[in-house]
């Protein structure tokens, strides 16, 4: 008898588990039923008055039930979303399919009494049971709800809590802990519209097209600042490639477009989709795909030839540089740092303007968690992305991260152009100088990655090269470099058509002994015993790296001459030369900086999530490159270009007022 009654509080316990739901719906009303629970509120009676007409199977409680998430599939191994149906819950109240059929009235005119709204829930349910994603290690599940409007969000918090309170019995097999964080009823509120950055973008969108007007009713010539904001011919400008290098714009449409694919599926993930189909999928293209994100090296690679190439073809400013004392050429080199920062900061900040105002704006309609937080984090850091040095911060918490590489670009602009202006006084010894960088540069990086112990797994490789060697500037110093050597060696001529690498590379045996090299480190880490070798993987993330950066210099010089070219080097350089290419190629920059903030606006603007497909996700990638290079064209056009066209302006009215005061 003692037993039976210490038993009782257990059974208890059981029977009550046993009678709670996985619908946290049901296991609302069902709340309500209790003498303890506040029936006397209008939410409470409607609560109730709900439960007894789902008991009476009347179709309109049938559908707010129905419309609600249920049960937990798939939660151990990341699926988060239970959303139900807005679509039905709207039909809870309106003949949402009036006009569809006049079949089913039994189902489709069965009306609430009262009101519904459709609210998502969002709870933090921990177990040790559970897949975690690194990048949110807290992945909140999303519970669709179909409850009625007179529920104010703190009532009804406070009635969530003491429903999951009540843990079903799946619950305590999972060792599921649920913990409410918020509610939120998905609706365009507006507070966004009394943001600085809102109002900040209205006015320069506002004034961009007062400008842009006025250049186009007045006469051409009226004003040099108007005529900057000449459409026609800044599309024309847009249009006319005769003095760019074909190559550059066919490699940077490439690059854009395979970095694009690979933010398709990253920014997925990091926004709302950490699936294990999404993991698999993001895993299998960084670890036995790292062509596809060492593509970036081909930007770096790309900046540091043109910006060799560019100052030491003027020759002009090559000999007034001469004629001066070393100590008179820092006007000169400031100028030059002013050009280039000029050049990419003014649609840095409108990146942050957008981020800002889009981020705050899917808060409040989004059904989804914003995990990261975009618009506090562009409030708090924006100065760090104003400034170019964001990258030396930790970019989980930067507005807009992926903006990174541009200020590993204006650092690298700042030491090249530094060495230039040395070069002109001091040949032989920058020559040295740029050399013992490189090959610093690639001890270190070796280094580097082997004291980081990388293994062949995403999530070690994730958190140890992210946060310490992908954003680092100093690594990506390496392909920077090889390209201003390429141009060195192009502009100053190469003796007998030798480049950089024949001279370290001499020889077609040393080359096809380098060339095996290479395929057996990569074939080595295809064997599952070598996935954790880190010797082997960091000289193979260096060759690659490396190689994508010669790949890409060997196809700009094709550009010029295709004497001595491989049948692959010329057939390449044929197909970057397109004409398709020359025009995208001069949208890359803005396609660079808004591709990440549509791709996560797309996903945030979904209602499910979409299942890890392959030909779907194939099929979203050609449509976020079309999408991303159509807004792009808009942004460029009516903004980059005319804000361009301003640096010029400015940078040659400053040479001008120069050149007059020597002149007085």
């Amino acid at each position: 008898m003692l037993k039976l009654l210490l038993l009782l509080p257990v059974l208890a316990q059981a029977l009550d588990s046993s009678f709670a739901s996985s619908s946290l719906l049901e296991g609302l009303t069902q709340l309500m039923l209790r003498p303890s629970t506040n029936q006397t509120t209008r939410c409470g009676q409607e609560l109730l008055a709900l439960h007894a007409a789902w008991q009476r199977h009347e179709a309109w409680a049938l559908k707010a039930f129905d419309a609600s998430g249920s049960g937990y599939a798939n939660i151990l191994m990341g699926d988060a979303h239970f959303l139900g149906s807005r679509v039905t819950c709207q039909a809870v109240n309106q003949l949402v399919l009036k006009y569809y059929t006049s079949k089913q009235q039994h189902l489709l005119d069965n009306l609430a009494p009262f009101g519904f709204d459709y609210r998502v829930v969002y709870v933090n349910a921990t177990t040790r049971f559970k897949l975690r994603f690194l990048h949110t290690p807290t992945t909140l599940m999303h519970i669709g709800l179909c409850v009625p409007q007179s529920c104010e969000r703190d009532e009804l918090e406070q009635l969530l809590r003491q429903t999951l309170a009540v843990q079903p019995l799946e619950h305590q097999y999972m060792e599921l802990q649920p913990q409410l964080v918020y509610t939120k009823k998905p609706q365009f509120v507006g507070r966004f519209l009394e943001s600085r950055a809102f109002r900040l973008l209205i006015t320069l969108l506002l004034l961009v097209l007062l400008l842009t007007l006025l250049s186009n009713v007045l006469p051409k010539g009226w004003s040099r600042v108007l005529d900057c904001f000449h459409v026609p011919s800044n599309w024309q400008r847009l249009s006319d490639s005769s003095k760019e290098i074909a190559v550059i714009n066919g490699l940077r449409v490439v690059a854009a477009i395979s970095l694009l694919i690979i933010h398709v599926t990253w920014y997925s993930v990091t926004s709302v989709n950490q699936t294990s189909g999404m993991l698999k999928s993001i895993a299998n293209i960084w670890l036995h795909h790292p062509y596809m994100p060492s593509m970036l090296e081909v930007f770096f690679t790309i900046s540091g030839f043109l910006t060799v190439s560019n100052f030491l073809s003027n020759r002009a400013q090559l000999q007034r540089l001469a004629e001066q004392p070393l100590s008179s050429n820092l006007v000169a080199y400031l100028k030059s740092l002013l050009q280039r920062y000029l050049r990419l900061v003014p649609m840095q900040i409108v990146l942050m303007l957008l981020v800002t105002v889009a981020i705050s704006y899917y808060r409040e309609v989004s059904l989804l968690h914003i995990h990261e937080p975009l618009d506090d984090y562009c409030a708090q850091s924006w100065w760090k992305n104003a400034l170019l040095i964001q990258d030396l911060f930790n970019t989980d918490y930067l507005c807009a991260n992926w903006t990174w590489s541009l200020a590993c670009e204006m650092q690298f602009h700042v030491l090249a152009m530094l060495l230039l202006h040395l070069y002109v006084h001091r040949p032989k010894l920058v020559r040295r100088l740029v050399v013992g960088i490189l090959v610093a540069n690639l001890v270190y990086s070796l280094a580097f990655i082997i004291s980081l112990g990388v293994q062949l797994r995403f999530e070690n490789a994730y958190k140890e090269l992210t946060e310490g060697f992908y954003f680092n500037p100093l690594v990506r110093l390496q392909t920077y470099a090889v390209g201003g050597i390429y141009a060195h060696a192009h502009v100053n001529g190469m003796r007998d058509g030798k480049t950089p690498l024949d001279l370290v590379l001499p020889g077609r045996l040393v080359k096809s002994l380098a060339s095996a090299a290479v395929l057996w480190v990569i074939w080595q880490l295809q064997l599952e015993a070598n996935d954790l070798n880190t010797h082997l993987i960091a000289i193979a993330i260096v060759i690659v790296r490396l190689a994508y950066s010669l790949i890409t210099l060997h196809l700009i010089l094709a550009n010029f001459s295709t004497e001595r070219c491989s049948f692959v080097i010329r057939w390449g350089t044929q197909l970057l030369q397109a004409n398709c290419f020359q025009f995208l190629g001069k949208l890359t920059f803005t396609f660079y900086l808004i591709h990440p903030l549509l791709v996560m606006c797309f996903n945030y603007g979904f209602s499910y999530l979409l299942p890890s497909d392959f030909s779907l996700w194939s099929i979203l990638s050609i449509a976020y490159t079309v999408i991303c290079f159509a807004v792009s064209t808009v942004l460029t056009l009516f903004l980059e270009m005319p804000f361009n066209r301003l640096t010029h302006l400015l940078m040659s009215s400053l040479a001008t007022q120069a050149s007059n005061n020597k002149i007085k």
